[in-house]
């Protein structure tokens, strides 16, 4: 965006227009004294001669918040973190739009109908690793992350039995960091979770 001109201020929405998602900011035009911005993904390339085979894996994910504080999911053992925390969300299906994808996946990892209120970022991550099962990956995942909140939370069931999640519940906002969280969650719960809070009625 940079290149093309433009320094982004803000997310306005995501949306699935012609079977393609189309995300969309508020932005300025680059002034002279603006600097370039700092490369945010990261590249991990495994030690080997093996050609990694490319992927992309667009998902959409939700800050949910309610009276009795910040949803979160615990990673299963069919993940590589088994038993840390994150926030609800997963892959967007084909076809699918990014709003009912995060809708859909909060309610089968949690049980829980919230409602979306913004788009609070667009999450960029590049690497090169192995899968479970052992094959070499050239992944990249964007996420969308939204800002939600659920009027009437209830304690969370977790409805995809056999998934990447194996539990779900209600963190109080005092002690969220007292839980271990994947780095993205931990970062952006640090920057939106305070802010987003005081939309929630004690």
């Amino acid at each position: 965006m940079f290149d093309a001109g433009f320094v982004p201020i803000r997310p306005l929405a995501a949306a699935l227009h012609e079977g393609e998602i189309l995300f969309t900011w508020l932005v300025r035009e680059v002034l002279e004294a603006d600097p370039r911005p700092a490369e945010r993904h990261a590249v991990y390339v495994a030690p080997c001669a093996e050609t990694p085979r490319r992927h992309q894996r667009i998902g959409a994910y939700a800050l949910v918040l309610s009276e009795r504080g910040v949803l979160g999911t615990v990673n299963s053992a069919a993940t590589k973190a088994p038993g840390v925390w994150t926030l609800p969300g997963g892959g967007i299906d084909a076809g699918e739009s990014p709003s009912d994808a995060v809708l859909r996946e909060i309610f089968e990892e949690t049980g829980q109908e919230v409602v979306i209120d913004r788009v609070l970022t667009l999450e960029s991550e590049h690497w090169i690793g192995r899968t479970m099962s052992g094959a070499l990956e050239d992944f990249h995942a964007l996420r969308i992350i939204y800002g939600a909140t659920c009027e009437t939370p209830s304690d969370p069931v977790v409805h995809d039995v056999g998934g990447s999640t194996e539990g779900a519940g209600w963190v109080p906002l005092r002690a969220w960091r007292s839980l271990h969280w994947t780095n993205s969650s931990r970062t952006l719960l640090s920057q939106y979770a305070r802010k987003l809070s005081r939309r929630v009625s004690p």
